[in-house]
């Protein structure tokens, strides 16, 4: 398994919110969409390095503190990210 970035939950809740999905539009600067998706991608690593480390309930509390339209944007965007990995939605090694 890869290393992940190791944050408390806390420290990922206020990446999803400092990334700031949600107010992505087309119109968005280049260099603004750019920070905005790293940070996300920052914040993905890390829940995914809580999932390893407290499980589901680790990740549903990080999760519960995001209001709606941030829960949708990340969520959206961590589904594309995953889907690009080499695990399928069982969680099994695509050969």
């Amino acid at each position: 398994m890869p290393d992940r970035i190791e944050l408390a939950p806390g420290q990922i809740e206020t990446l999803i919110h400092t990334a700031a999905l949600e107010d992505l539009r087309h119109e968005t600067p280049a260099a603004d969409r750019e920070r905005s998706l790293g940070q996300a991608a920052t914040a993905l690593d890390a829940l995914c390095g809580l999932a390893d480390r407290e499980g589901a309930d680790g990740v549903w509390d990080v999760l519960h503190e995001l209001d709606r339209a941030q829960m949708l944007a990340f969520t959206t965007f961590a589904v594309v990210e995953l889907s690009r990995t080499a695990f399928s939605a069982r969680g099994e090694h695509i050969d």
